[in-house]
């Protein structure tokens, strides 16, 4: 049996959404991309929603619309998508890192506040794997020290905090479309905050800082625009918020079919807690299962990480590492002067990390292959 880490399967739901943009004669950003926004401030209860072209122009976006720049500081984890790092670098700032929770695989909020300085300008916590940050601990923070939170809400898009919405819960929030995400525009992302102060310069910064869209002047807006400031072309397609619709149409048999799907995860690798550790989630919040994150017990296991991914990819199992912490990276290693030592729960965690395959389309008859592939594995290389 062959079991892709991803599988993305479309629907008539999507490609009439996409079908209407291509007959209207109107593909790039213009009345789809509003609806899109609306759709996802309505899920989300914030009041502001800005669509843009990936969650790495949303972050960019959100720490320019704060002022950030040359000799600031902005705190976040180094167990993330280089993404989160980059965006803060493209401002001319520091990242200053804080190490994670280990079972969580979050930021651990507990150490934040012996990293703030009177350099820092924000604090961006990520959300693992669908999984929220510890916000009512971040909030505290965030409200003593006057430092905006920027969420960086990539995996979490559907999740909620203590029975709020993610979303809800910092200054601004930046959500990721990308195509494996729990909702697809291809490549995307979308911005949204209660504070229309800042969704206004979002949005004025995620096009070139013009006074006025191609749409609005298209649609009888009048030829005449100004630009401000230095923006940016960060701005979505109509074509792509119109594929992110018709998968907002199905986010409920996704959300559902995910659940299901991390449910029979674990009761097929439950007998394997004495060789691994399954994802965490409690019943305060609730989890996305954008991924699906195992993590071995190292000491159990004649054969590393790296060779029961091996093991795995020879029965046809797609697998993946989520994530290379950044101070594995060359880049950053120089340009930052990080050590891998200097964050010891994220390198431990990137030792023992296995993602499985996890999608709406993944069958539980998969499901119970990879689980029964990953027993086989343990009772041959297991001590």
């Amino acid at each position: 049996m062959e079991v892709p880490f991803f599988r993305l399967r479309l629907t008539s739901a999507e490609k009439k959404e996409v079908l209407d943009v291509v007959n209207s004669g109107w593909v790039t950003t213009g009345p789809k991309a509003r609806q899109f926004e609306a759709a996802i401030s309505e899920i989300t209860g914030v009041r502001y929603a800005v669509a843009v072209s990936s969650a790495t122009a949303g972050l960019h976006l959100a720490l320019a619309t704060l002022d950030i720049g040359t000799g600031d500081e902005v705190i976040t984890t180094p167990y993330t998508m280089a993404a989160t790092v980059e965006a803060i670098i493209y401002t001319g700032a520091r990242p200053i890192f804080v190490d994670i929770d280990p079972e969580t695989l979050n930021i651990d909020a507990g150490k934040i506040e012996a990293r703030i300085s009177r350099k820092t300008k924000a604090i961006i916590p990520v959300d693992i794997a669908g999984w929220p940050c510890d916000y009512d601990h971040l909030q505290r923070i965030s409200r003593r020290n006057k430092i905006p939170l920027v969420q960086d809400a990539a995996h979490s898009f559907g999740a909620a905090y203590r029975n709020r919405p993610v979303g809800t819960h910092a200054d601004l929030t930046v959500f990721s479309f990308y195509s494996t995400k729990n909702i697809t525009t291809g490549e995307g992302g979308m911005v949204v905050s209660d504070k229309k102060v800042l969704a206004d310069r979002i949005r004025h910064l995620s096009l070139h800082g013009m006074t006025s869209s191609g749409w609005k002047r298209y649609s009888g807006g009048g030829w005449r625009y100004d630009i401000t400031e230095l923006g940016f072309k960060y701005n979505l397609s109509d074509l792509s918020a119109a594929l992110g619709l018709g998968q907002l149409k199905r986010l409920g048999e996704f959300q559902k079919k995910r659940s299901t799907l991390a449910a029979s995860y674990f009761e097929g690798l439950s007998p394997l807690l004495d060789y691994i550790e399954l994802p965490y989630f409690d019943k305060d919040s609730s989890h996305t299962w954008h991924l699906f994150i195992i993590k071995l017990h190292p000491e159990k296991w004649k054969i590393s990480r790296d060779r029961l991914i091996e093991e795995l990819e020879k029965k046809g199992i797609g697998c993946g590492v989520h994530f290379i912490p950044i101070s594995h990276f060359s880049y950053f290693r120089k340009q930052l002067n990080l050590r891998p030592s200097d964050y010891p729960e994220s390198s431990q965690a990137f030792r023992r990390v296995i993602s499985l395959p996890f999608y709406p389309d993944l069958k539980k008859s998969e499901v119970a292959y990879v689980c029964r592939s990953l027993t086989d594995l343990a009772k041959k290389f297991g001590r």
